[in-house]
């Protein structure tokens, strides 16, 4: 079993013993249809076409950059940002012939761009790793040329759900997992955020991921692992926690078994102004 924990060791992938396992884990979300599907339903809500210039944070191994550089093409380019040097090597590793894209290792909360230089921005899970998401927010509206759209998709953690043995057991388990994250409940707060910054026509849209077999929700939410780290920290023995995933594995054999979990897709407008030129401060 890994022994990184996705909750928290996304806030800093580099500093981990197993950068890979953060690989792994985007490339199966990746590959899963829920995720494919409010992914593809961001590109359309952000009303992508020829010509412009869109701002990824967050961008990870690249895939959503890529997916939207083939709709602003020919003209247009999309530019990825990742707080760490390995995702950004990855992606520029991955990244097709005569790409419209570039890559650049950059703190979302100090982006190196000049004001009003993108017509779009997008970020998506990663505001749940960040320590101040207000800031971040404000900075991708400082570089949103006036008339451009910012979208976010963050999840609920509050949300989080999970059949298993005992509800006092479940609900440790379930608080576990989702206090490891630095913004637990950033989804809920991301249309207030948006607001609060000065942007327009903001609109949400819930969405509900639901995973039935135990053994995709552990590879997705590390059941095992928060399981474990509950009888760590003396909140479950081992008795129980042994028991607890003995019955979730039992009920995903039967059908029974569920795992959910709320997430929102916030988009707004930035007001008034004039546009400006993508051109990074610095490059990697």
């Amino acid at each position: 079993m890994c022994s990184e924990y996705l909750a928290s060791g996304f806030a800093d992938v580099d500093a981990c013993d197993d950068p890979s396992a953060y690989r792994h884990c985007l490339t199966l979300l990746d590959s899963l249809p829920y995720f494919r599907a409010y992914k593809q339903r961001s590109y359309e809500l952000l009303d992508l076409s020829a010509g412009l210039r869109v701002l990824e944070i967050g961008c990870g191994l690249g895939d959503d950059a890529f997916r939207m550089a083939e709709r602003v093409s020919p003209d247009g380019i999309v530019a990825g940002v990742d707080a760490s040097f390995l995702m950004v090597k990855e992606a520029l590793a991955r990244s097709p012939v005569a790409a419209r894209t570039i890559f650049i290792q950059a703190d979302a909360g100090i982006l190196p761009f000049p004001d009003r230089s993108v017509d779009r921005c997008r970020i998506d899970r990663t505001l749940q790793h960040l320590s101040d998401p207000k800031q971040v927010i404000g900075e991708m509206v400082r570089v949103l040329t006036p008339g451009g759209l910012l979208l976010a998709y963050d999840n609920d953690w509050g949300t989080f759900a999970v059949t298993g043995r005992h509800d006092d057991s479940t609900r440790i388990i379930e608080t576990l997992w989702a206090d490891s994250f630095k913004n637990r409940w950033i989804g809920r707060y991301l249309k207030h955020y948006f607001l609060t910054a000065g942007l327009r026509n903001v609109m949400m849209e819930p969405s509900v991921s639901v995973i039935t077999d135990f053994a995709l929700a552990d590879r997705v939410y590390n059941l095992r692992q928060t399981v474990a780290r509950t009888v760590a920290a003396g909140r479950l023995t081992p008795a129980v926690a042994e028991q607890w995933v003995l019955a979730a594995q039992a009920m995903s054999q039967s059908g029974g078994f569920l795992c959910t979990l709320t997430a929102y897709t916030v988009v707004g407008t930035k007001p008034g102004g004039s546009r400006s030129t993508i051109v990074a401060r610095t490059s990697q």
